[in-house]
């Protein structure tokens, strides 16, 4: 049995816990900063599965002292590179949540540079990284139902948008970008993995909550798909929206407990409703099977579109 440690447990990495627990890893132990919050952070744990491993505020010490095979890595942003490169180092296998590498405090390609270094360093080791943009096992998921009513019809118009409650925090439509948009473009790579902007097609609406990008993507092909991407914090119902169209045929993603209890996505269509595995719980079980969902040139491609996108927005 694998054994996982998660770096940031009280936030999403309680739920990433839970499935690394369900598709039958061993959650030896997770490290939170704040020593206060640990006992919170156990019962919060405990609540969702059965969990008997150890809580650290040093992650040095955790990865000493549990030596996991794989380390998840859910730690705020500006954590990621620093916790990344520290699992890797130690020899384990990471999975880290969007984006790859961010910290406000740095230029777009200091930023890249450090994605550069996480890569080559798990490359020359021999190890899986990879990062948590679950809708790509959600495009797996879009495409099975797409090819099943459109067969054989070419995407070319995308159409991403997120939104997350704003949770009285104030707007800046930077957070909200750097935070939502790792999910749409892996939706998009997923449909085309080598696409790359055509910057003279980009348009930018970065503003109070929302953040907005239209762009055209070409393909080594030579053939080009145009994207509009739309992220927003909501101030009002609906505060979650998971809403995808291929050539304007919508997917609308949410999520159900299904029959056994187990939390589900659930996919609604203009032809019916689709009942799928969580996405989270797609892409631990793929990272577990030693094929990620998102691959290492995959993570790096979505952090450019996404720096590529807010530098845009910035300068214009």
């Amino acid at each position: 049995m694998l054994r996982v440690a998660v770096i940031g447990a009280r936030g999403i990495g309680k739920h990433h816990a839970k499935w690394w627990h369900i598709e039958g890893a061993e959650v030896c132990a997770f490290a939170g900063l704040n020593a206060e919050l640990q006992e919170k952070t156990l019962l919060g744990l405990r609540e969702l599965f059965p969990f008997e491993g150890r809580a650290y505020t040093d992650v040095e010490m955790m990865l000493e002292r549990e030596r996991p095979d794989i380390v998840d890595v859910c730690s705020p942003p500006p954590c990621h590179y620093a916790h990344v490169r520290a699992a890797l180092e130690s020899g384990c296998h990471a999975l880290c949540e969007k984006p790859f590498v961010y910290d406000p405090k740095l230029e777009s390609n200091a930023i890249r540079g450090q994605a550069r270094e996480l890569i080559s360093s798990a490359q020359s080791r021999g190890l899986r990284l990879s990062v948590c943009t679950q809708y790509a096992a959600g495009a797996m998921m879009l495409r099975r139902i797409w090819n099943d009513r459109r067969p054989g019809e070419t995407v070319t118009h995308y159409h991403g948008h997120l939104e997350s409650p704003a949770k009285n925090r104030p707007p800046d439509p930077r957070r909200v970008w750097v935070d939502l948009s790792p999910h749409p473009l892996s939706v998009l790579l997923a449909l085309e993995p080598e696409a790359e902007i055509i910057l003279a097609s980009l348009r930018t609406t970065f503003q109070d909550y929302a953040a907005l990008a239209e762009f055209d993507v070409r393909t080594p092909s030579g053939s080009q798909m145009h994207a509009v991407i739309v992220t927003r914090n909501a101030l009002q119902s609906p505060l979650n929206v998971r809403h995808f169209k291929y050539n304007g045929y919508p997917f609308v993603v949410d999520g159900q407990n299904g029959p056994d209890g187990v939390y589900c996505a659930r996919i609604e269509t203009p032809d019916g409703t689709y009942v799928e595995p969580d996405m989270m719980r797609a892409l631990i079980r793929d990272f577990l099977s030693g094929a990620p969902t998102v691959d290492m040139d995959v993570s790096f491609k979505n952090l450019g579109f996404m720096l590529r996108i807010m530098d845009a927005a910035e300068s214009g």
